[in-house]
């Protein structure tokens, strides 16, 4: 049987209390590893018990089974709707959005109709998109949201006034207070010195176009660095490489086993069987490597995952830190995870430890203070002490007192990663912003490119000057 940590019987009398005061739609917001599931099964089945009928939505299989095993530890009777899944009366029942917006054309007798409908990865729920047809269906019903990077790649907001679904939002604790209870681990960032040049990918949608991406990406040298870089951070610990095409994926995989590891492909297409057999081998060892397309980047559960490959570029942000927060799961023995971004995804969007104020109306960032507390490095075996430690309890080298700290200095490591720390991140693109604004000139942006080693200078920089006068036509500037 379940049972909730303190933090989660909180977020649970919180949540009530929203009830209580008149509301019907709250999100909570937990970080990945925080134990969402675990609280609303919990909920799910004390409703259940008062005799309402409660709808779990999820869009993927690995969701929609993580659901159903949670309830079964509830001890929660429930049913399943999902193509392949034989209907049931069950009072809880866990279903794919697809599937029950296909459903409800044909629900004249309201059998996809509930008294509660809780949404699993809740930034997904939109008015015009297949939960928003779902949620439609079940007008009156009260709603719980639930997700842990509650943001749209488009940067509107969930709320009611932002044509979302939510009423109230109701805070957990932060990565860094779940760091600090033992409940995930550290990340160690580690990220290229110098940017992918992306100058001449496009986007749709807010985020980059993925046959363009993969062109920009899908390519020798990152891979070769991708493998070079886990074998000296992570060498034959599990792993996921987040990867832009299944293609992409498939690349990546064939570099590794060349190298000598175990690694396979994970697609949306991979049976049920073989999908769960590689979760456990990547969970026992015997899979070093895992490549994953849109897949494993929410809702999987592999505590044991050390390290994370970011081989995606990504705008969204709440896809940058789904797959961060992959490899941030304690699990016995490990005390740290290594994140690998030769994406420049932390750069674009902060480190996971930033702090975030969640609002419904947006995703508001402030100034990527960071919650960790300082530390310095041991330059004997390189491990992160506190600032009074005198000597280091890893090697026994005696440290000075203070000494320098990992947010006051920039450690250069072997090979083109370095340790990115949340000072330098900001000094970074702060130091890119006021490059780009003394750029006044083509010839200047052309020279810019060139120092930033990107591929085809003069293409970026008729593509900043094309922003530029459209952000003047914008301002009615002429």
């Amino acid at each position: 049987m379940l049972s909730l940590f303190d933090y989660q019987g909180e977020a649970v009398n919180d949540l009530r209390g929203t009830y209580a005061a008149g509301y019907n739609a709250p999100l909570l917001v937990l970080p990945t590893g925080g134990g969402k599931t675990v609280v609303f099964t919990y909920i799910a089945t004390n409703a259940s018990k008062k005799g309402m009928r409660v709808l779990l939505l999820g869009h993927r299989r690995e969701l929609i089974s993580q659901m159903s095993a949670a309830l079964k530890r509830w001890d929660c009777p429930h049913g399943v709707i999902t193509p392949d899944a034989k209907l049931s009366n069950a009072p809880v029942q866990v279903g794919m959005v697809q599937t029950l917006a296909n459903r409800i054309k044909l629900d004249k007798q309201g059998r996809y109709k509930f008294d509660l409908v809780i949404i699993d990865e809740a930034h997904h729920a939109t008015r015009n998109s297949t939960w928003g047809k779902v949620l439609a269906h079940n007008d009156q019903s009260k709603l719980l949201g639930v997700s842990a990077t509650p943001c749209r790649l488009d940067g509107k907001g969930l709320g009611m006034s932002s044509h979302g679904f939510f009423d109230v939002m109701v805070i957990g604790p932060s990565m860094v207070e779940l760091i600090e209870r033992g409940q995930l681990v550290r990340p160690v960032v580690y990220a290229p010195s110098t940017s992918i040049d992306l100058s001449g990918v496009k986007k749709r949608g807010g985020d980059f176009v993925t046959s363009a991406l993969a062109g920009a990406v899908d390519r020798a040298p990152i891979t070769g660095d991708a493998v070079e870089h886990y074998r000296r951070f992570a060498d034959r610990r599990s792993a996921i490489a987040f990867t832009v095409t299944v293609e992409h994926a498939g690349h990546v995989v064939e570099q590794f086993k060349s190298s000598g590891y175990q690694a396979a492909v994970l697609t949306g297409s991979t049976p049920d069987k073989e999908r769960a057999q590689m979760i456990r081998d990547l969970g026992n060892g015997s899979l070093h490597m895992l490549a994953s397309c849109n897949v494993v980047s929410e809702g999987t559960d592999i505590p044991a995952v050390f390290a994370a490959l970011l081989l995606r570029p990504t705008e969204s942000y709440a896809l940058a830190m789904q797959q961060i927060g992959r490899a941030l799961r304690a699990s016995p023995g490990k005390d740290k995870a290594v994140i690998l971004d030769h994406a420049d995804n932390v750069r674009r969007h902060g480190l996971p430890t930033d702090q975030v104020d969640w609002t419904l109306d947006g995703l508001v960032r402030n100034k990527r203070k960071s919650g960790l507390a300082p530390t310095k490095i041991c330059m004997g075996c390189r491990v992160h002490l506190a600032l009074a430690a005198t000597v280091c309890p890893e090697c026994g080298q005696v440290v000075e007192k203070g000494g320098a700290s990992r947010t006051d200095s920039i450690v250069q490591r072997d090979g083109q990663l370095i340790e990115l720390t949340p000072e330098m991140a900001e000094r970074i693109r702060q130091q890119k912003r006021t490059e780009l604004k003394k750029a006044r000139t083509r010839q200047d942006l052309v020279t810019l490119g060139r120092e930033r080693s990107y591929k085809n200078p003069e293409r970026w920089a008729d593509k900043i000057i094309e922003e530029r006068r459209q952000w003047q036509a914008n301002r009615g500037v002429r």
